[in-house]
């Protein structure tokens, strides 16, 4: 049977590596139940303890958070975070994808789609500065957040291909960049949802 100074020591472990509030419980449950069965084989604290940090090292080794990205967080958390983003990704390209053929087949309402997108990113902005659900910093770091900078790095190597090879000066111009621009508002959108939530999506 643990006791109470014993259960802070693992929670202050588990509190360095950053865990979000949802997986820091996961794993804080894991601990001690690995401790407790540890403990049952005539084990002290500190020997299960170490031996439960020493299974776990793999999980909770401090990693990269992405390639565009200083922040260090917990593998486990990383993997995580980055199913997470494969979904922003795919809804945000599906939106997207249906953005760029109303472009060219019902251009009318293209613009119906960019209004109605904006309007949901002020509300989600509006709705997370009143009830202070996200700081001006973290805002600000919204826009070098890891995947609006993959999305900006995908459109200057298009655009400048494109611009190569067809010759054209005027590529900056072109119809593309309202569709990139979209995929880079949908993406915005969704990461305020979750902010809003409380759900980690790197904004710090």
């Amino acid at each position: 049977m643990m006791t109470i100074v014993q259960e802070h020591e693992i929670k202050a472990f588990l509190q360095k590596r950053n865990l979000s509030t949802v997986i820091s419980n996961e794993v804080y449950d894991h601990f001690i139940s690995q401790i407790s069965e540890l403990m049952k084989d005539n084990l002290s604290f500190q020997e299960a303890f170490l031996k439960t940090k020493t299974e776990w090292q793999f999980e909770l080794e401090m990693v990269k958070a992405d390639l565009f990205s200083f922040k260090k967080i917990a593998r486990i958390e990383k993997s995580v975070l980055q199913s997470r983003f494969r979904n922003i990704i795919i809804s945000s390209t599906i939106f997207t994808l249906t953005g760029f053929a109303v472009l060219f087949f019902l251009n009318d309402y293209f613009y119906l789609m960019q209004v109605g997108l904006l309007v949901t990113l002020f509300c989600l902005l509006f709705y997370n500065f009143i009830f202070k659900k996200m700081k001006l910093r973290e805002y600000y770091n919204l826009s070098f957040h890891p995947l609006i900078l993959q999305n900006i790095l995908l459109e200057l190597i298009l655009l400048f291909g494109i611009g190569y090879f067809t010759q054209n000066i005027n590529f900056w111009d072109m119809e593309i960049n309202k569709v990139f621009l979209m995929y880079a508002v949908a993406v915005q959108v969704q990461l305020l949802y979750f902010s809003s939530k409380k759900v980690n999506v790197l904004i710090v």
